[in-house]
């Protein structure tokens, strides 16, 4: 066969392949919300209140046409291994009706509801699967997105403290106490830091730097930069500087945010998502260590983390922070953002300020050569309490 005439027959060939698959497509009936994510999170706040979700033709159907449902509860083991989730079932709930209906000329359903019959427990996931078994349409059931995981939770009410530069917190007790359990804190090959915010405002002006949580120079989250704006949240280990530029944040609402330090890559999550992240070589982690300035030190802070331009301070809120001695999963982080609340004796949990009340108390730091005026207990046991400078800081309620 001439060249030419054997790449022809190439070309019909793939043409033909692609001709088969196109004619492999079959129009399907499929929970709408199954087509995005295999799971929705639900927040129930009192006996009574309904979930929904429809189901989708792929085109609109030439009759009515009945679609049935049911419950699965032995898929939550395949769930729970797959998230790494501790599920338990949804027991007390009900069907509002348990068919539902495409009407003709349409693709979309009427809703489903299922309506949950008692008040759920704060810090527990409850999960019901749902799956489409049965519909008299001409269609048949996509089976890959028959199925939707309802993940049902309570929401978490707290109080969360303003931090700013008359309430900028620090944690000397990392400094003090830099060995726990045999971990250097001083050379840690793995750590997460998380917490939720709030910013009233951004700073605006150069160095356009408001800080979240951590050592500046060794592991820091905080909202901008020179090199970006000033509502981007970036994490900094040295010259390793991801930035969520893509995915700026706003004042006036709450976010989960988290940085990962591996073995191999820092990532930054913002309320769960894997925002940025960028390769390492696999240096240590710093968070006992101080700088000092005018007599003066500043160490792993809460809302500040310099010693230049003011200690860069947050103008607004935070609560939930936490420091672990590991490199939270993906889907950890995506629990703990859903969950809020995390066992103050999980795994690898180092220390765990709620943020949500301060003891009053003078104390001197004799590293940092400053005296703070309030408490805020490390839930852990640990030891590693951090220090405020306000007697009388202000918090502020808030429902996650």
């Amino acid at each position: 066969m001439k060249p030419r005439y054997f790449i022809l027959s190439l070309l019909c060939g793939a043409a033909f392949a692609g001709c088969q698959e196109a004619a492999e497509y079959t129009p399907s009936i499929y929970i709408t919300e199954a087509q995005r994510e295999e799971a929705k999170t639900i927040t129930i706040s009192a006996a009574g209140e309904r979930a929904e979700f429809t189901v989708s033709a792929a085109k609109p159907v030439d009759r009515d046409t009945h679609v049935s449902f049911d419950v699965c509860p032995e898929l939550i083991p395949t769930y729970n291994a797959k998230y790494g989730r501790t599920t338990v079932v949804l027991e007390d709930f009900e069907f509002a009706k348990k068919e539902v209906v495409i009407a003709a000329g349409k693709n979309v359903s009427e809703s489903v509801e299922i309506i949950v019959n008692k008040k759920l427990e704060p810090g527990t996931f409850y999960c019901l699967p749902v799956k489409i078994v049965s519909t008299d349409g001409t269609m048949p059931i996509l089976e890959p997105s028959s199925t939707l995981y309802l993940i049902f939770r309570a929401p978490v009410e707290s109080r969360a403290m303003y931090i700013g530069s008359g309430n900028k917190c620090l944690v000397p007790t990392f400094a003090a106490n830099p060995e726990f359990e045999g971990l250097d804190l001083k050379a840690m090959a793995e750590v997460t830091q998380e917490c939720r915010v709030y910013a009233n405002s951004f700073t605006k002006s150069d160095p356009y730097i408001s800080s979240i949580m951590g050592f500046e120079g060794e592991l820091c989250m905080r909202f901008g930069d020179v090199k970006i704006g000033y509502d981007v949240l970036q994490v900094c280990k040295g010259d390793y500087q991801p930035a969520a530029i893509n995915t700026p944040c706003a004042i006036n609402k709450w976010y989960h945010v988290a940085a990962v330090w591996s073995r191999s890559s820092l990532r930054v999550y913002i309320d769960g998502k894997l925002v940025a992240e960028q390769k390492n070589a696999g240096e240590t982690v710093n968070i006992a260590g101080f700088h000092t300035m005018s007599g003066t030190g500043l160490g792993f802070g809460l809302g500040a983390a310099s010693i230049y331009n003011g200690n860069r301070p947050l103008n607004g809120y935070l609560a939930e922070a936490r420091v672990w001695s590991r490199a939270l999963s993906s889907n950890e982080i995506a629990n703990n953002k859903d969950l809020v609340v995390v066992d103050p004796q999980s795994e690898g949990l180092l220390a765990y300020w709620k943020m949500n009340e301060a003891e009053s108390v003078s104390y001197r730091d004799p590293n940092l050569n400053r005296t703070f005026n309030c408490k805020i207990p490390d839930l852990t046991g640990h030891g590693y309490d951090a220090y405020g400078f306000s007697s009388n800081p202000s918090y502020i309620d808030a429902t996650w």
